[in-house]
């Protein structure tokens, strides 16, 4: 059975018992707690089959431990995570997104935030995999999205060293760090999906990565008007304790198809919400001086008076900072899902081949 270890893969002989491998593999500390699928080399040689790297083909050198990540020690963690082999195209562009640069994989491994790493599937693919973008998208029920975001943090974990209380020094961490997928509901929006805004084709399947934080419920069941419905989201993503207002960064918004299609129905686009969001997801200096993350505030790097009581410090750095996303079920319930302001920003790169040309199926890669 091949596991992985710091850079290298080796054939590990255990008892034929799904329990006595589960607590092997917890007691070396290669499971997020919850029990594993074994990684047999029939399971991680299926995996392989969706991907056109060879098995030794090194991706990154994932932080903090900088080990190397190959598509053989991302195979394993994928077929413990219990993806199906199809999923792997997705895993594997997470992966190589959250390596970018201003996606600060290192800080986001190592802070005492509690942000995980949201992965958001768009294009054709999201409804090939069956991946969730409707009621309980968030929630349990789906393979693909409960997997794909568990083999992620697996990999974080396993193959880039994030260990609990060792290196990842999250204060309380949250129940998204196990997993954090989700797709988006483009059928059900009035506006463009969140890969076109970003300049791919529709038909492009794409992987977005997103140091986000705990998702925050915002309802709006009475407002008769954008600006209302608006102002409540606004509230929400601007309370005093968010690193946001301290070091503006980024917000994704996923709006429930209700929600959006009302907005919509006023003739408001994407850019009319986050002009409106971004005036109003603010706190006066005199609220927030000598609070949350103030020391922070006080930073040359911040662009507002700090000794002006009046002034408005912004939640996100401008308008573009805040992404609109439409997703769930009935109802018009928005989720909030701040980041931990300035120090990271999200990535979507496109599922391809080795060569870099867009997939139109994932099946593409299985000869």
């Amino acid at each position: 059975m091949p596991v992985e270890t710091t850079f290298t893969t080796e054939s590990l002989e255990v008892p034929n018992s799904i329990g006595d491998i589960n607590k092997l593999f917890y007691e070396r500390g290669w499971t997020d707690g919850l029990p594993i699928i074994p990684p047999t080399e029939d399971a991680v040689t299926a995996m392989l089959r969706f991907t056109d790297f060879s098995p030794n083909d090194i991706v990154c050198n994932l932080p903090p431990r900088n080990a190397p990540a190959t598509l053989e020690l991302l195979a394993i963690n994928c077929v413990m995570a219990g993806c199906l082999p199809e999923y792997f195209p997705v895993v594997l562009t997470a992966v190589k997104a959250a390596m970018e640069d201003k996606y600060n994989l290192y800080g986001r491994q190592t802070t005492t935030n509690p942000a995980g790493h949201l992965v958001l599937v768009n294009g054709p693919i999201r409804k090939e995999l069956d991946v969730n973008c409707a009621g309980q998208c968030f929630g349990p029920g789906w393979r693909a999205n409960a997997t794909i975001g568990r083999a992620v943090r697996l990999i974080f974990r396993n193959i880039g060293g994030a260990i609990p209380q060792v290196t990842d020094m999250s204060t309380h961490g949250m129940p998204a760090r196990y997993t954090y997928c989700v797709g988006e509901y483009e059928e059900e929006s009035p506006w463009e999906p969140l890969h076109v805004e970003m300049g791919y084709a529709p038909e492009t399947s794409t992987v977005t990565i997103f140091p986000g934080q705990c998702p925050v419920n915002s309802f709006e069941h009475v407002a008769k008007t954008p600006h209302r419905y608006l102002g409540t989201v606004a509230s929400t993503m601007a309370h005093l304790g968010t690193n946001g207002i301290y070091r503006p960064g980024e917000n994704m918004i996923f709006f429930a198809p209700e929600g959006a299609k009302f907005i919509a129905s006023f003739g408001w686009s994407k850019s009319d919400i986050k002009q409106v969001l971004f005036e109003q997801a603010r706190q006066k200096v005199k609220d927030a001086r000598d609070r949350g993350g103030w020391f922070h505030a006080t930073s040359p790097k911040i662009w507002i008076d700090v000794n002006d009581d009046e002034a408005t410090m912004p939640v996100v750095k401008s308008p573009e900072s805040i992404f609109i996303v439409v997703a769930g079920g009935p109802g018009r319930h928005n989720l909030v899902i701040p980041t931990t302001g300035d120090l990271a920003e999200c990535v979507t790169k496109p599922i391809t081949f080795k060569d870099g040309r867009p997939i139109r199926s994932v099946h593409d890669f299985v000869r």
